[in-house]
């Protein structure tokens, strides 16, 4: 193992052992701990702003137009030590949530660093409470952003995604994926990467209005947010090799940050199954406002908090998925509709179909009132 491949793995031990909820004392030493882990003359010039990010330029030519992002925070509840389970094949959780989202993100990051890709690295703060840090950055440093042409995450569950939409709309061009899938399997023929256009949220998604190609790779968990969380070592391992091998700064731009491809949510929350293009004039960016992207927001994290609790169910954990039917389909009693639930007829097939159709946007009310009939006992 090499030095720089030791310090990868340095971090990745580190961080998946190590309980850091947002906010948290633990969370600041984790990200004082990374930084002390940069080159030295890396070191020197990093900084964190406002909101606890840490900047890692490692740009030499103004012709380096590649932002790489990953966060630091876990949906943890508690901070302390994380026990983790190592196989040959896999790392696991042991009684909680593993943390390799994003924790294999920021190690992949760290590999690269140590490798001298250039490009400018920010470890984001928050992401799992609703992309604190990323706001941040598209908020109060809309300049910085303004100097990249692409914006990659590696914070995508999985092994085969380079993600295209994330929530509601387009956040990179078909070409751009193409491109970039073509690059890693050249770098390993190992992996086998497609253009996916079902993401959800990751910090890129903030910086779509500014940056032209946003992305979010997988990085190899499955099961992210729930206690059977695992990260795929040989695929890891693979994607590791990969992206030293990608000209980075070389890949396309076709897509106009102004010209937003949409996907409207409908009445019940759910989501289209078509887009609608248009372009950000003084009255779109009017029906466009803040209020209207909150809404949406906050949608999107409906549906992810959805998929998670359906992925605890599969694995004998349905409190939660329990609550949120019962909230859907009777939200004036919410303890009387679990009183009519009968969760020793959920099997996997319908939590398969369940996920299954979240995944495909399809509309949680539905998806739920649909568990409910199932379940239901009178």
């Amino acid at each position: 193992m090499t030095k720089q491949n030791t310090i990868q793995f340095k971090v990745l031990n580190k961080l998946l052992s190590t309980k850091r909820p947002h906010g948290s004392e633990t969370n600041k030493r984790i990200t004082a701990w990374l930084r002390e882990q940069l080159p030295f003359e890396l070191n020197k010039i990093s900084f964190y702003d406002g909101a606890g990010n840490l900047h890692v330029d490692n740009r030499s030519l103004d012709s380096h137009k590649t932002l790489f992002v990953a966060h630091v925070d876990t949906v943890h509840r508690s901070e302390g030590k994380n026990k983790i389970r190592k196989t040959q094949t896999h790392w696991h959780a042991k009684g909680d949530v593993l943390g390799a989202d994003d924790g294999a993100g920021v190690a992949i990051l760290f590999h690269m660093i140590h490798h001298n890709v250039p490009g400018y690295y920010v470890f984001t703060q928050g992401e799992e409470r609703g992309g604190v840090g990323a706001r941040y950055l598209a908020e109060k440093m809309p300049d910085l952003l303004g100097e990249f042409d692409r914006a990659i995450a590696f914070d995508r569950r999985g092994i085969d995604s380079v993600i295209t939409h994330q929530g509601w709309g387009r956040c990179c061009s078909d070409a751009f994926g193409d491109a970039l899938a073509d690059a890693l399997m050249a770098g390993s023929d190992q992996l086998m990467m497609l253009n996916d256009d079902t993401g959800v949220y990751t910090d890129t998604a903030e910086f779509t209005d500014i940056i032209p190609e946003c992305t979010n790779i997988s990085v190899g968990y499955d099961r992210e947010h729930t206690q059977a969380e695992s990260l795929d070592l040989n695929y890891y391992q693979h994607l590791s090799a990969a992206v030293l091998s990608v000209a980075w700064d070389a890949l396309p731009v076709e897509r106009d940050p102004s010209v937003v491809e949409d996907l409207y949510a409908d009445t019940k929350g759910g989501w289209w199954t078509n887009y609608q293009t248009y372009t950000h004039s003084a009255s779109n960016l009017a029906k466009y406002d803040f209020e209207y992207d909150d809404i949406r927001f906050e949608q999107m994290m409906r549906r992810e908090d959805a998929i998670d609790a359906v992925l605890d169910a599969q694995h004998g954990f349905t409190d939660n998925l329990a609550r949120m039917i019962a909230a859907s389909v009777y939200p004036d009693d919410t303890e009387l509709a679990m009183k009519h639930m009968n969760f020793k007829q959920l099997d996997l097939r319908l939590l398969e179909e369940a996920y299954e159709a979240l995944e495909a946007g399809e509309d949680i009310d539905l998806v739920f009132g649909m568990l409910f009939d199932d379940l239901h006992v009178a």
